[in-house]
């Protein structure tokens, strides 16, 4: 019984491991100069959660948009808190982003904020 339970969990893992995506994983074919913007899409009742996140995953996200159109531009589904964010942008930084902008969008659900980065490193 406990090999079955250790086998699943070994399963499991994996399969999480390979959905998620990186940072490094879509910073790969990004030539030096092109941009790419860090979406952080947040319910508006998030905003009273802002450190510690929530359990469910409603609309907030974290995307990463690199203009190749593909869709492998989700970097986590949720709000893990301000914690997340900040390991994002400090995993763009050590990929050879360079953050240049950022600028908040308003709407009547949703607070979204874009970080505009640029590609310096290959």
């Amino acid at each position: 019984m406990n090999k079955i339970l250790i086998t699943l969990a070994i399963a499991l893992f994996s399969v999480v491991g390979y959905t998620q995506n990186t940072v490094k994983d879509l910073s790969v074919g990004i030539q030096k100069g092109q941009h790419g913007i860090v979406e952080v899409r947040l319910n508006m009742e998030d905003e009273f959660r802002t450190l510690e996140g929530r359990d469910s995953k409603g609309l907030a996200r974290i995307s990463f948009f690199t203009g190749k159109g593909e869709d492998k531009c989700i970097l986590s589904k949720g709000f893990k808190g301000v914690d997340h964010i900040v390991i994002i942008l400090n995993e763009m930084a050590q990929n050879g982003w360079k953050l240049i902008n950022t600028y908040p969008i308003g709407g009547t659900s949703l607070l979204i904020t874009h970080y505009v980065f640029v590609k310096e490193k290959k």
